[in-house]
């Protein structure tokens, strides 16, 4: 190869390999965090009809999650980039496990396999993983 086209392709793949870093350093500064309130508000309005009774707001800010007044649904809101997501569960067919201080809530989704809510102890984790699973509000 010419010495001219690899210093072309040379400097071609460093200007992309600077704006892929750029991007990654403008994303990873700009990431939602989530409380209460901005997760009860995203909740409102994918899922207006949710009417969520306790939430468990991560302590890491990453997700949070809500026991309908009902006790038969999981609502589900999590960071994704600069905005939230969300997820409605059934709460007889959810597939929710303790990890230490953290619950995973299993999606078997392509798109996101889980959700990790970090409660602020263990004892917290297991409080919530029991009431989860019982349906009791």
């Amino acid at each position: 190869m010419p010495t001219e086209l690899l210093i072309k392709l040379g400097f071609s793949l460093a200007g992309v390999g600077l704006l892929v870093g750029l991007s990654y350093v403008l994303g990873a500064l700009r990431s939602a965090r989530v409380t209460e309130a901005a997760a009860a508000d995203r909740l409102g309005f994918d899922e207006p009809d949710f009417k969520p009774a306790q939430w468990l707001v991560g302590a890491d800010g990453k997700a949070a999650a809500a026991l309908s007044a009902d006790g038969t649904e999981i609502g589900l809101v999590f960071a994704m980039g600069d905005d939230f997501a969300t997820r409605r569960l059934r709460r007889a067919g959810a597939t929710v496990r303790r990890e230490g201080s953290a619950l995973m809530f299993l999606l078997h989704e392509p798109s996101r396999r889980a959700v990790r809510v970090a409660a602020p102890d263990e004892k917290a984790a297991e409080v919530w993983l029991l009431r989860l699973r019982s349906g009791g509000v």
